[in-house]
């Protein structure tokens, strides 16, 4: 076209170029070809597309109620793309739910065990040693503690919480203050007494009083000193003061004499 520069008019429009800036020529693009669909010719079996045929329905019951029962499934985690998630979520709400039934239980349990508890009150001329978490057993059997100490110029009252309501205190029994080992730890020991009660109510029964055979809730009983290490030091503490105002020697020369009286009076047991 550069060398020939006169061109006909019907050539233009026959094979018409595009020249860039370059001087190279550009074909023109080909026209796209759209593809035809090929229409299906229509079974004379098909049916219109809003009908379905009763063996279509029957098979789209079961799957309906799969699809139905996965749904809710899904949120849970059981989708293919909720797992992780829904892993997280039903973790969460499963670890709620059993801490608050844990939580539920353990305050039942806290209330009945409240409700079957009841308290004694233990009349004492001293206290030995009995303070706030003293031990209350019977036959050496840790049945309450002690939970309040109340003192004054008469007595010392001990009150005392037994751990159920089952456990009855007869009230002809021997209510001792020990202090046992080496440690002098004070407890307070009930001995029960023959004949042994056989209530028909128990001591938060409002019929406990009428009876008169168990000390019921909140009642007194008296008690007495037991083993008492403080009084066992208390003894030997006089008995050497005692010593040492005769004198150490005076003490060893009666031994003396009293080891010679007996081997005197010897011949005499014999005969």
């Amino acid at each position: 076209m550069i060398g020939n520069p006169v061109m006909s008019s019907s050539s233009m429009i026959v094979s018409p170029r595009v020249y860039y800036p370059n001087g190279l020529p550009h074909l023109p693009l080909k026209p796209r070809t759209r593809r035809h669909s090929v229409a299906r010719a229509a079974s004379p079996s098909s049916q219109p597309e809003g009908k379905k045929s009763p063996l279509t329905v029957v098979l789209d019951v079961p799957r309906n109620i799969w699809r139905r029962t996965l749904k809710p499934l899904g949120d849970f985690g059981f989708g293919k793309r909720s797992v992780w998630e829904g892993g997280v979520g039903l973790f969460l709400i499963s670890g709620a739910t059993l801490l608050a039934l844990s939580w539920a239980w353990l305050r039942g349990f806290q209330m009945r065990a409240k409700f079957r508890k009841y308290q004694t009150v233990f009349e004492l001329s001293q206290a030995s040693g009995i303070c706030t978490g003293t031990p209350v057993r019977i036959r050496g059997v840790t049945v309450g503690t002690v939970i309040r100490v109340n003192p004054s110029l008469k007595n010392i009252e001990a009150v005392a919480e037994i751990e159920d309501d089952k456990i009855i205190i007869p009230r002809n029994s021997l209510v001792e203050v020990n202090q046992s080992g080496l440690l002098m730890e004070t407890m307070i020991d009930i001995t029960p007494k023959d004949p042994i009660p056989e209530p028909s109510v128990g001591p938060l029964h409002q019929e406990c009083g009428k009876e008169g055979l168990i000390v019921c809730d909140r009642e007194k009983i008296k008690g007495e000193q037991g083993v008492s290490l403080d009084e066992l030091v208390g003894i030997f503490t006089r008995m050497g003061r005692d010593v040492e105002e005769i004198g150490v020697a005076n003490v060893f020369s009666l031994a003396e004499r009293a080891v010679s009286v007996i081997e005197d009076a010897k011949p005499l047991l014999r005969k």
